[in-house]
């Protein structure tokens, strides 16, 4: 029996792999998963995946030292996008900024040596052949796998493991956590094999992270092989029921991109108090998960017409990214994505959610006067996963709040403007929306086994 490692350390991770398909269909070929998990795993984790040939293993967190960080620093910033520049000058989410003068410095040496392949290969070749880390041998020696799956090519495990398996010349195949985080890092120690969301990002891959056009595979995004596959919706009239909506208004969407935007509560508020949005449609406020305990939107549970959506939204403290969607939950959201006129939401993933379902998308694209506004918000979409949206001017940047409601108005009367964008973009961003995503993913996993 042929057997697999695979990394799990966040809650998006366990969603795309493990309940999208690929775990069940790895099983149905007969193969036994041993799942590595850092933190301590919880019961219903347990009890949802149990089965005779899946193992549930916690594995201890790597402490670094001081020497590794810093050559870690280095190594990254072979890579400097726009999205790392971001980051280091405005911090972002929970990560504060770096001081003015740690910014500039690390500024001008990345700017250099990004661009010098040679710097990249000896990186490389340190990382797997010097600065040799033994800490997950034992997994190794127990388990002896055919096939090493990292699940999150620059996760601490994840880049131990692959080290591990080139000694060990057992085969490795690895993949981004998300199609938002490859354009930022260098890929220290990648994998025999990369697993890639779409071709945009394979080009530049091959061309950035010096990772050979055979190696790469294009799956597309297992998390929306739901959206393909699901056949039955509620009604308008069924899902008003349930949410105490107006079934005879539109229904705008806003959907938070959570610690990275604390303060979009104040957007809400404003199209709420100062338009009167409500008399005229129905919202549903989709919290981020990321900070949705903070309760920032209970405020508007007074208003008719308005959803909160809070309780298909499992948060657990088993992962760093505190989520752990369900099944359910994932069902739940093609539901309300489905049943939405216009989505209102910031530079996130969710925007190729919506334009799946051929949603318009209005990106809030100014300002608010919240204090406590970390990063200027143009400055927030200028990263490089989301420049490659805006570039094909899919999504309307309304800037200020007039012209958000003015969009609104628009897009309800006339829902097909940028249909033609849209649809370029998912072409573009998400390879295939056929539903075969996770099959895909799984016949790459397949293919390379000893």
């Amino acid at each position: 029996m042929k057997k697999i490692l695979i990394t799990i350390n966040r809650g998006t991770l366990a969603r795309n792999i493990l309940r999208t398909g690929v775990l069940d269909k790895l099983l149905d070929n007969n193969i036994m998963v041993i799942i590595l998990i850092e933190t301590k795993i919880k019961d219903y984790f347990k009890k949802e995946f149990s089965h005779p040939r899946v193992i549930i293993e916690q594995i201890p967190n790597k402490i670094l030292g001081r020497f590794r960080r810093l050559f870690n620093i280095i190594f990254n910033g072979l890579v400097y996008t726009e999205t790392e520049k971001r980051m280091l000058k405005y911090g972002g989410a929970n990560k504060k900024p770096a001081p003015k003068y740690i910014y500039y410095f690390k500024h001008i040496i990345f700017s250099i040596i990004s661009k010098i392949k040679l710097l990249k290969k000896i990186a490389r070749w340190i990382e797997i052949n010097i600065l040799i880390e033994k800490d997950y041998d034992y997994l190794l020696n127990k388990y002896k796998p055919d096939l090493i799956f990292s699940s999150s090519i620059y996760s601490k495990p994840d880049s131990i493991l692959i080290k591990a398996a080139h000694r060990f010349k057992i085969p490795s195949i690895s993949m981004p956590k998300s199609w938002d985080t490859v354009g930022r890092l260098f890929f220290r120690a990648p994998a025999d094999k990369i697993i890639l969301s779409n071709n945009f990002i394979k080009k530049w891959v091959i061309n950035n992270q010096l990772i050979k056009n055979e190696d790469i595979y294009v799956v597309g995004m297992p998390q929306f092989d739901i959206y393909f596959n699901k056949k039955d919706y509620l009604s308008k009239e069924d899902f008003c029921q349930k949410t105490n909506l107006d079934p005879t208004k539109p229904i705008i969407l806003y959907a938070s991109e959570g610690l990275w935007t604390s303060w979009d509560w104040y957007y809400l508020k404003e199209f709420i108090t100062n338009y009167n949005i409500l008399d005229k449609y129905n919202i549903i406020a989709r919290p981020h998960f990321s900070n949705l305990s903070e309760k920032l939107y209970d405020r508007f549970n007074k208003y008719k017409n308005f959803y909160l959506d809070e309780k298909n939204i499992r948060i657990t403290n088993m992962f760093g990214d505190c989520w752990d969607p369900t099944k359910e939950n994932m069902d739940w959201l093609a539901e309300v994505i489905n049943i939405s006129d216009v989505v209102v939401t910031f530079m996130s993933t969710f925007v190729l959610d919506a334009f799946v379902y051929d949603k318009p998308v209005i990106n809030i694209y100014y300002d608010s006067n919240i204090k406590n506004q970390q990063i200027p918000i143009k400055s927030l979409y200028n990263c490089f996963h989301y420049n490659a949206v805006l570039k094909e001017k899919s999504v309307t940047l309304a800037k200020n709040s007039s012209e958000v409601i003015d969009w609104i108005d628009k897009y309800i009367k006339n829902p097909s403007i940028n249909h033609e964008e849209r649809k370029k973009t998912v072409d573009k961003l998400c390879y295939k929306i056929d539903g075969q995503s996770a099959s895909r993913i799984t016949e790459a996993i397949l293919s390379n086994l000893n």
